[in-house]
């Protein structure tokens, strides 16, 4: 298979947490040729083909915007799963029962129709408390996990839990104060990467 456009591959959820994106985008810019190159070795992105030829991503879709900012073409794609022979019930059926989609938008709202999913990572919508989980993962004190969108889950638990606004002028270094500590409150106990 050619690998495709980035903008041919279709987003599985409807946001990203945009400070990750930065921190991607700011390690990306450091790196020598060689050095994207094993990044990008060593990041393929999954995904399933589905009906009507189109390949959704099921994961690194903050790694696939980073790399459609800088302008990245060396990235890989690894096939998880061939689901382009189902109609489109079935085929969104099969990805809701393995939890390979994410239909919550970034006000916690959803879960939304698949129909409704971004036609490519530069409609992603930005949600400040996906990028809250990010940073709190990202300074040690959630362990990264196997289960799909599990910051998601963080996210929503910050949303619910933290009585605060977020947004492009919030103060983002006292909201992560306050996420570590509930992140290790024995109310995060349920949480996939729990330490």
């Amino acid at each position: 298979m050619k690998k495709p456009d980035l903008l041919e591959l279709r987003p599985t959820q409807f946001v990203l947490g945009m400070k990750e994106i930065e921190s991607k985008v700011s390690k990306m810019k450091g790196f020598s040729n060689k050095e994207m190159l094993a990044f990008c070795s060593d990041h393929p992105i999954p995904v399933v083909l589905g009906p009507k030829n189109q390949i959704f991503m099921i994961d690194h879709h903050h790694f696939a915007r980073a790399c459609w900012e800088q302008k990245v073409k060396d990235y890989s794609i690894k096939i998880i799963k061939d689901l382009s022979s189902k109609n489109e019930r079935d085929f969104w059926n099969f990805m809701i029962r393995e939890n390979w989609v994410y239909l919550y938008d970034q006000f916690g709202m959803g879960p939304h129709s698949p129909k409704a999913l971004p036609s490519d990572v530069r409609c992603l919508a930005d949600d400040p408390f996906r990028s809250l989980a990010w940073a709190v993962r990202d300074a040690g004190y959630i362990k990264k996990h196997d289960m799909p969108f599990f910051e998601f889950k963080w996210a929503a638990f910050f949303r619910l839990n933290l009585d605060i606004e977020l947004h492009s002028k919030s103060n983002f270094k006292s909201a992560i104060a306050l996420a570590i500590k509930l992140a290790k409150s024995k109310e995060a106990r349920h949480l996939p990467g729990f330490i």
